[in-house]
């Protein structure tokens, strides 16, 4: 059989036992930190009569919760710690509150992690920028730790992922941890160099507070992984953990693979979507034999018209079906896509309230105001009374209109809003208590709405980190490059190793610049080079659907090409074929593998300037005993070799310019070819 790289190895656990359960074995060594009145407070202290107490969650997962008091100030600590069992996995979050009569000392510097770990020097950080609306996010980055020499990595803004990525790897020889921050806000990290050993501290990034009784305080849930190995065990061990427990399972399973698609009327986003175009145009693509899962409403739906009756998306803050264009409200639409065995999607922004809009006029104290954002407030989640409206508002909206997957958006910077609202002895208590409601609010429309999903967006990819990921699915991972290939295939590169679920959909501007291939204004049909740089799991063709004339048997081909590939793409082991890049003039290379089938997929894409017409694919995750069948559906070429020949020599893929190729493998071990 070949070599699974993505199986847990009792050399993992081993090696988690060793670096992270000295950090739970006792509460003094809790992984925890911060000054209080000026103190440094490491773990829980002994004078603060710690207990602990230990309870299985599932098969699979074990809880320890560990508990200390201040009896002097009434300050609480509680720790809670989840053990996998199947996995060389850790997590925990920390919580501060206050049960004194008396506001607290001050608190400040509360680190979530903040602990030392035996790593070969130099040790390496493997890092990366985040999404910022720019053809380099999603860089991969690496930092040889130098001593002396901290590393410090933030977001900007106050959204996880902007111009900072809160996922890492820590490398050594042979082993390494894996480490994800999740923090909906303004975190920090910092790894430092000592000798054969590396600090890591991370948590929200400024913290400088007194507690009021009953308050409580937070930090990001942190997750270590650790591995032994090459890096590649790091990616699909992560990979397969992320698959069993932290992709949303709506009704209890996991999401799969869903085609969305989408069509309206001319107009800034979705502003002149109404009840008849929508149903229209749904049924179409019903009628043309595209069976889709889920149809796409975007910003727009809503009354958002300006002093002079011009419809703009960004005009936020009345949620609720425009009624001129939605007498009856979305659920016609939706029990038409019902009908067709498809769900809505529907875009909401409820964070970003416009000056002038309805809760801005009836509920300015709801709301943060920040110098230079005079036509932005932020709607304040961290007041219960302002979360508890939302909920209820946006929960009945879910229900009357039939929705079925939330998409969230957050198209601005919160830290201004958080930190313009802090006293001086309150720093970090605005955004913490932000958070704490914004999570919340998540949970409870979850809870509410059985079956409901969401989608996390802001302004792209800017607020995934894991925490929210336990409750979401970015789909929409960058505003950046809709209609250029090259760059999104770099970013696939990232995603594929860290957030598996993503959309992608069908735009190509390489042959009419400035122009949405694909457009109904251009009529050009959906080519191979935009499917294969769209293969994604959540797929999106666009395709042309209002007019007669066009012959949709190509991309239905496609289509199911798709519905073929995206799930071993979802669920296999991923290998990057070809060094990470974004250049035109470069093969682009990429394998999914399900080693417990003995199948998988090989795609090879030859950008627009690639001169090379030839690519050496060399398979990975073979067994040099086995035979295997390699198939391309869209030229009939078939090969067959042991993975002895294959590793050793490969195969070549010859294509021309903007093309692509999807070559199926099967393993076969006795007589069956």
């Amino acid at each position: 059989m070949g070599s699974n790289v993505s199986t847990t190895s009792s050399e993992d656990m081993a090696q988690s036992r060793l670096w992270t359960g000295r950090l739970f074995s006792n509460p003094g060594n809790l992984p925890i930190s911060f000054r209080y009145d000026g103190q440094p407070v490491n773990g829980i202290p002994e004078l603060w009569n710690p207990v602990v107490s230990k309870n299985g969650i599932d098969a699979n997962i074990d809880q320890i919760v560990f508990n200390g008091f201040d009896a002097q100030t009434g300050l609480t600590i509680k720790v809670e710690c989840l053990v996998y069992r199947d996995y060389p996995v850790v997590e925990w979050t920390a919580y501060l509150s206050n049960q004194g009569a008396q506001p607290s000392p001050i608190l400040s510097d509360f680190l979530g992690l903040s602990a030392s770990f035996e790593v070969a020097s130099p040790g390496r950080v493997i890092h990366c920028n985040g999404d910022f609306y720019n053809a380099d996010g999603y860089t991969p980055q690496e930092t040889i730790l130098a001593e002396g020499k901290p590393l410090r990595i933030a977001p900007v803004g106050g959204r996880p992922c902007d111009q900072a990525f809160p996922y890492f790897r820590l490398t050594g020889e042979g082993c390494g941890l894996t480490l994800a921050v999740g923090w909906p806000g303004q975190w920090s990290a910092q790894f430092a160099q000592t000798g054969g050993r590396v600090r890591i501290e991370a948590g929200q990034e400024k913290t400088h507070l007194r507690l009021n009784p009953g308050e409580m305080i937070r930090s990001p849930r942190i997750t270590l992984m650790s591995w032994v190995g090459e890096e590649r065990r790091a990616v699909n061990l992560w990979r397969r953990w992320y698959l069993s427990h932290v992709l949303p399972r709506p009704n209890g399973k996991p999401l799969q693979p869903l085609l969305a698609v989408t069509a309206s009327d001319d107009g800034n986003e979705f502003t002149a979507a109404t009840e008849e175009n929508q149903i229209c145009y749904a049924n179409r693509f019903k009628a043309a034999g595209v069976h889709f899962d889920i149809w796409w409403l975007d910003a727009g739906w809503y009354p958002c018209a300006d002093e002079k009756g011009e419809r703009i998306w960004w005009l936020t803050g009345t949620w609720t079906p425009d009624p001129e264009r939605f007498p009856r409200g979305l659920r016609p639409v939706t029990e038409n896509l019902a009908g067709h065995g498809a769900r809505l999607l529907l875009w909401f922004e409820p964070e970003r309230v416009t000056r002038g809009s309805r809760l801005d006029t009836d509920h300015p104290e709801w709301l943060l105001r920040a110098a230079g954002e005079d036509g932005n407030r932020l709607l304040n989640l961290g007041n219960p009374a302002v979360r508890c409206w939302l909920t209820e508002h946006i929960c009945r909206t879910i229900q009357q209109e039939g929705i079925g997957v939330y998409r969230q958006d957050f198209n601005f910077n919160p830290l201004p809003f958080w930190r313009e609202n802090e006293a001086e002895d309150r720093q970090g208590a605005v955004e913490n208590f932000y958070v704490q409601g914004y999570l919340q609010y998540w949970d409870d429309l979850l809870e509410r709405n059985p079956g409901l999903w969401i989608d996390s967006c802001a302004s792209g990819g800017r607020r995934n980190d894991l925490e929210t990921m336990r409750r979401a699915v970015p789909l929409h991972y960058t505003d950046y490059g809709y209609g250029k290939p090259t760059a999104k295939l770099s970013f696939h590169q990232t995603l594929f190793q860290w957030l598996p679920y993503f959309k992608e959909w069908t735009m190509d501007w390489e042959i009419e610049e400035g122009a949405v291939y694909n457009n109904p204004k251009t009529n050009a049909p959906l080519d191979n080079y935009t499917f294969h740089c769209s293969l994604a799991a959540f797929y999106w063709p666009i395709i042309n659907i209002k007019s007669d004339t066009i012959d949709h048997s190509n991309e239905l081909r496609q289509i199911d090409l798709w519905r073929k590939a995206a799930p071993i793409l979802l669920n296999g082991d991923y290998y990057p074929l070809t060094p990470f890049h974004a250049h035109k003039d470069s093969w682009v290379g990429f394998q999914f593998d399900l080693p417990e089938q003995g199948r998988g997929f090989v795609q090879t894409i030859r950008p627009a300037a690639c001169t090379q017409e030839t690519f050496v694919v060399s398979p990975e995750a073979l067994s040099k005993e086995s035979r295997y069948v390699f198939e391309n559906p869209e030229s009939s070429e078939r090969i067959e070799a042991t993975g002895e020949q294959l590793v050793q020599q490969g195969f070549s893929v010859t294509l021309p310019v903007r093309s692509g190729a999807l070559w199926f493998y099967q393993r076969f071990d006795g007589s069956e070819l």
